[in-house]
């Protein structure tokens, strides 16, 4: 991470510095008396020799010093420059601590979004959606410690997206404790709204995937040999929590992530993830199986097994300012008829018992043709989503064709410098029963 050094700090800094480095020149020899001069010196003469005083060039051993009081200054204040890259799959930002040489580091995010439904004022909605810290603690060249803090709309709502300790044993073998992310899709680890178009994150990776998504656990990560790989186990998604978010079937399972708050642990679930990377290419997949019931039972005592199973697979490539992503998923809920009675569901609003999406995304960065090797990109792109909620219903559901949708996003995706995004883009989401909907949005956001 850099720090600027301010000017009056570089002067205190340097006001520090002089005395040391004053002694530590090797001593001049005595100079010549000066020559008496009969006259007394005028004011201009007085000023003249205080400026040229002034104006005299450092020496090598004050440059030095200066440099060694500003390292001195940064290290108290906890900060490192810091290498400004991806680790394990994870945004850059998120990344810093396990660059940085040993203890704290400090990055972040924001979103700022507008969207103008077309059909009318009444969705027309400004929000500062997220303001983000990340907070890391290097101890040592083995044991990391990494956070995220939300705050989202303006700060009505605030929590951890993630909090954990790595264990670095090697390259191939890593130990993660604490509140992870599910490695699921490009998005959920990957978030920072510098890194993926649009201004709001992909339909099927917000209702089918139900990203952000964080869950207590414990598992083993690493790479061997151009493979990644993520295996955890972790507490299950909870479908009974009560509270303001109950499951709804327009948004299938994603209601019923705990975040690891208070999170009831009576049922388990585990994820692995593989991807692989080959030059400008990356292919991967993770499959997810857990119970999301908690062991909770109907009114008349009968046990509700709830099995959640999601699996999906994605590939992206670069090339020559053109890139492409592509992700497919499937999801199946057990007992959802059960699931859906105790939650008071019937008719076409019951949970679906199966669901599946994906999507297909390209951009081109026009600005690797009109000034190459230039910090800044604009790449127009177009995303087309399919996804259907009730792909299967259980039984005493009614199907409901108006969660089957097609979405189209297309729009311009602006970077002045690679860690500051400009957004722009159009949306059409198309049921198969009901009315087509469109909507303008415009969003800016960063990454420190």
């Amino acid at each position: 991470m850099t720090i600027n050094i301010t000017t009056s700090t570089l002067l205190l800094a340097l006001s520090l510095a002089t005395p040391a480095a004053r002694a530590a020149e090797p001593a001049a020899a005595p100079a010549p008396p000066p020559a008496v001069s009969t006259q007394p010196a005028s004011g201009g003469e007085k000023a003249g020799a205080a400026a040229k005083d002034d104006d005299a060039p450092a020496t090598q051993a004050q440059v030095r010093t200066l440099a060694e009081e500003v390292r001195r200054l940064k290290l108290e204040l906890g900060l490192r420059d810091v290498e400004y890259q991806s680790y394990g799959g994870m945004g850059p930002a998120a990344s810093k601590v396990y660059f940085a040489p040993k203890g704290l580091s400090i990055g972040g995010y924001g979103e700022l979004t507008y969207r103008n439904m077309t059909d009318g004022p009444t969705g027309d909605q400004s929000d500062l959606l997220r303001a983000v810290l990340y907070v890391g603690y290097r101890f040592d060249e083995r044991i990391v410690f990494n956070s995220e803090i939300e705050f989202e709309h303006a700060g009505h709502e605030v929590g951890v997206e993630f909090a954990y300790l790595d264990f670095l044993l090697s390259d191939a073998v890593r130990l993660r404790v604490g509140n992870v992310l599910v490695p699921m899709g490009f998005v959920n680890e990957m978030h920072e709204p510098a890194f993926f178009n649009g201004v709001f994150r992909p339909d099927v990776e917000r209702l089918i995937i139900p990203t952000t998504w964080s869950e207590n656990g414990v598992g083993v990560h690493g790479e061997v040999a151009g493979l990644r790989y993520k295996a955890y186990l972790l507490t299950g998604l909870d479908l009974f929590r009560g509270g303001e978010e109950t499951p709804e079937a327009d948004s299938w399972i994603r209601q019923s992530r705990s975040g690891g708050a208070e999170s009831r642990a009576a049922t388990g679930a585990g994820v692995l993830a593989l991807d692989y990377a080959a030059g400008p290419a990356t292919v991967g997949g993770s499959v997810y199986r857990g119970r999301a019931d908690q062991r909770e039972r109907t009114a008349t005592g009968e046990a509700i097994r709830a099995d959640v199973t999601l699996a999906e697979l994605h590939a992206q490539a670069a090339w020559r300012g053109a890139s492409a992503r592509v992700l497919g998923v499937v999801g199946r809920l057990g007992d959802a008829a059960q699931v859906s009675e105790q939650l008071g569901l019937a008719g076409e609003e019951v949970l679906g018992s199966g669901v599946k999406g994906g999507y297909a995304e390209v951009a081109y960065d026009v600005m690797t043709q009109v000034a190459p090797g230039g910090a800044a990109s604009l790449s127009p792109f177009v995303r087309v989503e399919r996804y259907d909620l009730h792909d299967r219903v259980p039984a005493g559901g009614v199907r409901n064709p108006g969660l089957d949708r097609t979405a189209v996003t297309a729009g311009l995706t602006f970077k002045p410098i690679p860690t500051v995004v400009l957004k722009a883009d159009w949306q059409r989401r198309d049921p198969k029963a009901g009315s087509a909907t469109d909507q303008v949005n415009v969003g800016a956001g960063f990454v420190f």
